[in-house]
């Protein structure tokens, strides 16, 4: 019998960072009970994933499938552990830059993964797809701050959002997704705001997929809060560096330097948590 599969392919800016940090952090605790690969165990499959969304076409999905196929081959299908996988860009490439809009590639590349799993492997696995939403306007705003960071976005705030906006509902976009999606699919979603509050956060609905043991939670870090959102005035200064002729590498430098200032100063404002009120 072959081992349950879940996977978390994003949705990106919707608490995935804190969901792979706390799965490296405990994997050693959670080994007993599954095997745990997130974007940096798998770097060329989300590389392979987000050039499709990129460019989708024949030659891109064809990687992404030698790349699944790849990984597929190293996990040993008589190990009854369940396999996680989770990483947004297995989804394909972020929203935002370049023109795109929404996730229109998410559904073929799901699709593609797991028939080429039922290749590998002889067979499909039970398999659940887990997508983490978020509200429009808060995830509007988080790309649009992370497009300021990591590109040379000029539109400002409310632009990208009258931009964005036919697509921002991610409840909507899972359910184009299923409908895409092979009927013998399972698909659940959580939206982050529900997360709020509980000592695993984002991580909380995957631990209940995996049928983590409570003995087990108590044992691990509770899952704190990552991706801080930047102050509105640093997400100006970076708009205005965006709109700037600066030349590239000279950009780089500057946008980096004010958000480590940022960061810093957003870290020295953080509570420090004493040893023991970890576990």
């Amino acid at each position: 019998m072959l081992p349950r599969l879940v996977i978390h392919p994003g949705f990106h800016k919707t608490g995935t960072s804190a969901v792979q940090h706390a799965l490296k952090r405990d994997r050693q605790k959670l080994a007993s009970h599954l095997r745990v690969y997130v974007k940096s165990d798998m770097p060329a499959l989300c590389k392979a994933a987000r050039t499709y969304g990129q460019c989708p076409e024949p030659l891109e999905m064809s990687l992404f499938i030698y790349e699944v196929a790849c990984l597929f081959e190293t996990i040993d299908p008589a190990d009854p552990r369940l396999v996680l996988l989770s990483g947004e860009d297995l989804s394909g490439a972020m929203p935002g830059r370049e023109g795109r809009q929404g996730y229109p590639v998410a559904a073929p590349l799901m699709t593609a993964l797991l028939d080429t799993v039922a290749e590998v492997w002889g067979d499909r696995p039970e398999t659940t797809i887990h997508y983490s939403t978020r509200a429009p306007d808060a995830w509007t705003q988080s790309c649009h701050a992370q497009h300021l960071r990591a590109s040379r976005m000029r539109m400002d705030l409310q632009d990208y959002t009258d931009w964005q906006r036919p697509h921002a509902d991610l409840s909507a976009q899972v359910a184009a997704i299923i409908g895409a999606l092979p009927g013998d699919m399972t698909v659940v979603q959580t939206p982050l705001e529900a997360c709020q509050g509980q000592e695993h956060g984002p991580l909380a609905p995957l631990l209940d997929l995996a049928e983590i043991p409570l003995a087990l939670r108590q044992r691990m870090a509770p899952v704190p809060h990552r991706n801080s959102a930047l102050p509105a005035e640093v997400r100006s200064s970076l708009l205005d560096l965006n709109r700037s002729d600066a030349a590239p590498e000279a950009l780089r430098r500057e946008k980096a330097a004010l958000v480590a200032r940022a960061e810093a100063q957003m870290l020295s404002q953080v509570p420090h948590t004493r040893p023991e009120e970890t576990r």
